[in-house]
């Protein structure tokens, strides 16, 4: 007997790391099942409300059906009686800081519509009084993309002269503070019952009390400025194309004989390469300024006006947005109140057996 309890072995104490384990992997594995289960009940939950709306909708369908067809035919009647609304944009770009005075004249053309004063209207446009009451909107925004507005963020930055700016201001700060006139491109539209009016209003939009004196003035000095540029290059070509001839009667006065001489010889080509040279970095420096007084001829062509039209005025299209025809807001909106009057009847409905239930079993 003592043999064989000198044979047992005592257990070995598990470590203390091992029960931490243990204890960790069964704690995770509770908190995936109470997960899971939670997943599960939502689950349930919605499907159950799903049944519940579709024995609902089975139990009132006659309902549903008769003043859904109601409400299409309500919509489409309205719809119809509505006088059609046109639409039309053009995109401009301003010069000379006129882009101030062109949003203040589209805002208070826009109020003179809102207003209905088609009299005012028919003599800003020189249109018939009958045609200025078509009016019904005008719209103005700048014409940029994201793409634009980066563009110009990376400009500022350029221009940024101290490490505050570029530190504080970032891409999105500099879009919220980015004014519509900081832009030169902008978009107008204009929406009316009669769309053969409409391209008829470009003309005055764009003269239409644009040009103040300020704008005027600064107009003239730019063209003047781009001119005397201009005159000055076309100087500087003659100039360059008289040395340029220069150089060709030099290059063609070589002597027919040579002098026997080596050293003469080698003076007279070394001279006749840098002739060449120089008539090679001429016509470099003739091709630069002609490009250049292209590019101000094309500047100044562009800047000859005030306002340059980019895209001109179309008859207007018929504006259909989806949300404004009554064929489809009628219905839903029926449709919704029809649903939730059911609703809150079935609500009633429960609160009154719970009430009786609790009134019983008391």
């Amino acid at each position: 007997m003592s043999d064989n309890n000198q044979n047992v072995l005592p257990e070995k104490p598990q470590s203390g790391n091992e029960i931490d384990l243990k204890e960790l992997f069964r704690m995770i594995g509770s908190a995936f099942s109470k997960f899971f289960l939670f997943i599960r009940n939502i689950l349930l939950f919605l499907l159950d409300l799903l049944i519940r709306a579709l024995i609902i909708v089975r139990v009132h369908i006659v309902k549903f059906v008769i003043v859904g067809f109601l409400s299409v035919v309500i919509g489409w009647f309205i719809d119809s009686r509505k006088e059609p609304i046109y639409g039309s944009s053009m995109y401009l770009q301003t010069n000379y800081g006129s882009t101030r005075q062109l949003y203040s004249n589209i805002k208070y053309y826009n109020g003179l519509v809102e207003e209905g004063d088609s009299t005012k209207l028919a003599g800003i446009f020189d249109i018939p009084k009958d045609v200025a009451g078509s009016l019904r909107a005008f719209i103005i925004e700048p014409d940029v993309t994201d793409n634009g507005m980066l563009k110009a963020y990376n400009e500022f930055m350029k221009t940024a002269d101290t490490t505050f700016v570029m530190n504080e201001i970032d891409f999105d700060k500099f879009k919220q503070n980015t004014s519509p006139l900081d832009f030169s491109v902008h978009e107008i539209s204009v929406y009316s019952a009669d769309k053969e009016m409409i391209p008829l209003l470009q003309k005055p939009i764009i003269t239409n009390n644009i040009e103040n004196f300020h704008i005027k003035r600064q107009k003239e000095i730019n063209i003047q400025n781009l001119e005397k540029q201009s005159k000055a290059l076309e100087k500087q070509l003659v100039k360059i194309d008289t040395l340029s001839e220069v150089y060709k009667d030099l290059l063609l006065q070589e002597p027919k004989e040579s002098t026997g001489k080596a050293s003469n010889t080698y003076i007279q080509l070394a001279s006749n390469n840098e002739r060449k040279t120089k008539e090679i970095e001429l016509l470099a420096v003739n091709e630069k300024i002609a490009n250049r007084i292209l590019e101000i001829n094309r500047k100044k062509e562009m800047e000859s006006e005030t306002i340059n039209v980019l895209s001109d005025f179309s008859p207007g299209a018929r504006i259909r947005n989806f949300y404004d025809r009554y064929l489809y807001r009628i219905p839903m909106l029926t449709i919704s109140l029809l649903l939730m009057f059911i609703l809150l009847r079935e609500l009633n409905k429960y609160l009154n057996t719970y009430a009786e239930n609790k009134r019983l079993n008391a």
